[in-house]
């Protein structure tokens, strides 16, 4: 299991070794955050862009954060109104007239590749529909495991609930999952 995040948060808080405390939890999150944005429809080179501004706006705003959720959730929440922000700023792009890739685009428009992105695509809104429909907490644990790579621990922690109950609540989601979306889930893997 992964250190705790309250000591390096709380040095970030303070002022003390601030530096090391930031590249820490930079550390411990870039990953999951990179999946929150590939997650959401945007390039590798995208992601890693939003993730610095999300970091960026974390340090900067640091001190009106008052604890009244977990950390994780507060970042997360900067996360999805930074994701939110540059969806606007590629509508308001392409409302100007500005050529916007489309997600995965490249130059090259012919051959299998924008068929498979595009059968991608539609397998991945059919799975988030299906995941729409799970019982809350089966959903919640979902969402947890695979948009944020959260372990057993870190979801039962967060949704204050045992590993065990996490570890249940996971398999009848991947069952329930093939059942409604039989050979389309096939690409699809919760961890």
């Amino acid at each position: 299991m992964n250190q705790p995040l309250e000591p390096f948060f709380q040095r970030l808080r303070d002022g003390s070794l601030r530096e090391e405390s930031f590249r820490a939890l930079f550390d411990r999150f870039h990953g999951p955050l990179y999946r929150f944005f590939q997650n959401r429809g945007f390039s590798p080179e995208e992601s890693q862009d939003l993730i610095q501004e999300t970091f960026l706006r974390v340090y900067l705003g640091i001190d009106s954060f008052r604890g009244e959720s977990r950390w994780e959730h507060w970042l997360f929440r900067i996360a999805a109104n930074t994701a939110l922000k540059a969806v606007r700023h590629r509508a308001a792009a392409k409302r100007a007239g500005e050529s916007v890739p489309l997600e995965g685009e490249e130059l090259e428009t012919a051959g299998p590749a924008p068929l498979r992105q595009l059968l991608d695509k539609e397998r991945k809104e059919l799975l988030t529909e299906a995941i729409e429909r799970l019982p809350v907490q089966m959903r919640r644990c979902v969402r947890l495991r695979v948009l944020q790579d959260l372990d057993y621990d870190e979801i039962a922690e967060i949704l204050q609930i045992s590993p065990s109950t996490v570890k249940v609540q996971l398999f009848k989601a991947r069952k329930r999952l093939q059942l409604e979306l039989g050979d389309s889930f096939g690409g699809f893997d919760l961890p």
